[in-house]
Parts: C-alpha cells; sequence; structure tokens
C-alpha cells in the first residue's frame, strides 16, 4: 500500500467518502412500495433473503446521470463498483438494489451495502453539544487496516476508505464520491 505526505500532516491513511455536491442531475431513488413485497421494509434491508432485489422509482429526464456511487444512510453503488468493493472487501454485505424509470423504459442495477461498522472514534474527535460530529479523529489500531469501514458509535454515517482504495476508485473514474481526508491518533 502507497503511502501519501498530505498537508505537511504525515501519512493519509484513511478518507471519509462524501457526494460530490458538483453532480448535477443526479438520480434520486425513492423507494417503491407498490413494487416491494409488503413483507419487505427497507429499514431491516439487512435481513432480506439474498435472492432479493429492492426495487426503486427513479423520475429522470434527459440530462439524468446514474453515478457510480449514492451516499446517504443506505450506501449504494453501481455493478462496476460492487465488484471491486469485493475485491478488496471479500466479506462485504450487500443487497441487489434496481433503479427502474418506467417514462423513459430505464433499468439499472445497482448495489446496496452495510461496510463493517467499526468503533473507531478517537479520543480527539470532537463533538457539538448536541451530541453531532464536529471533527473525526480516527483510531489507528481500531481500524485493523480494513480498506473500507463504517464508523460505529456515532449519529451521522461516516464511511471511510483507506488510501489504497480511494486511489482505485479514482483511477477508474468514479462518480458520486469526493474523499476527505481524516486525522489520524
Amino acid at each position: 500500500m502507497g503511502q501519501t505526505q498530505w498537508k505537511g500532516r504525515g501519512i493519509v491513511e484513511y478518507f471519509l467518502c462524501q457526494h460530490d455536491d458538483r453532480m448535477l442531475y443526479s438520480a434520486v431513488p425513492v423507494w417503491d412500495e407498490e413494487a416491494n413485497a409488503e413483507m419487505v421494509n427497507i429499514n431491516n434491508w439487512t435481513e432480506w433473503p439474498s435472492s432479493y432485489a429492492a426495487q426503486f422509482k427513479v423520475k429522470g429526464h434527459d440530462y439524468t446521470v446514474y453515478p457510480d456511487i449514492l451516499m446517504g444512510s443506505r450506501m449504494m453503488v453501481s455493478d462496476s463498483v460492487h465488484e471491486l468493493l469485493q475485491v478488496y472487501t471479500p466479506s462485504l454485505f450487500s443487497r441487489m438494489a434496481l433503479f427502474r424509470d418506467m417514462e423513459r423504459s430505464q433499468q439499472k442495477l445497482y448495489w446496496m451495502i452495510q461496510p463493517p461498522l467499526v468503533n473507531c472514534v478517537g479520543e480527539l474527535s470532537t463533538f457539538h453539544p448536541g451530541g453531532t460530529l464536529m471533527k473525526l479523529v480516527v483510531d489507528r489500531e481500531r481500524t485493523e487496516g480494513r480498506p473500507l469501514l463504517q464508523v460505529q458509535g456515532l449519529r451521522e454515517t461516516c464511511t471511510l476508505v483507506n488510501l489504497a482504495l480511494a486511489e482505485s476508485l479514482l483511477r477508474r473514474g468514479t462518480s458520486g464520491i469526493s474523499f476527505q481526508e481524516v486525522d489520524m491518533q
């Protein structure tokens, strides 16, 4: 794994994944109540059978862009990014998600993923009085060198990737995501 010096602060090991605000006309998936069986609830998607594919409506237009990664409370990735993530994290938990634009007769395959939850909030992290994160500092030892993880114990959803995975995603021109350096302790 390569190591990069960044802003004179030492070796950068992890990056926070964030939605790329520069993407205009990004597809916005909406849970499709009619198409999904009544017994399936989006809130317990990790309990669905592995053969089940969730269905989401997309109200597209001529300029709609389907990014490779959609950040949110449930991270969703394109099929090609899913294949890459499985190389870095073979035990990655995922379920299929179909994005359907009925007006344009389009359907795209995505994957909802749940990165491994890791309690790696460092003692130097700071929080607002209400308990929301002000500044994340990651405890290096607790990450155990995982290439992809979700920080456990926060109100916010914080997904981290290591330098090797971030570089791999960037080399492939992955869209929909930006990376912010994370301080380590």
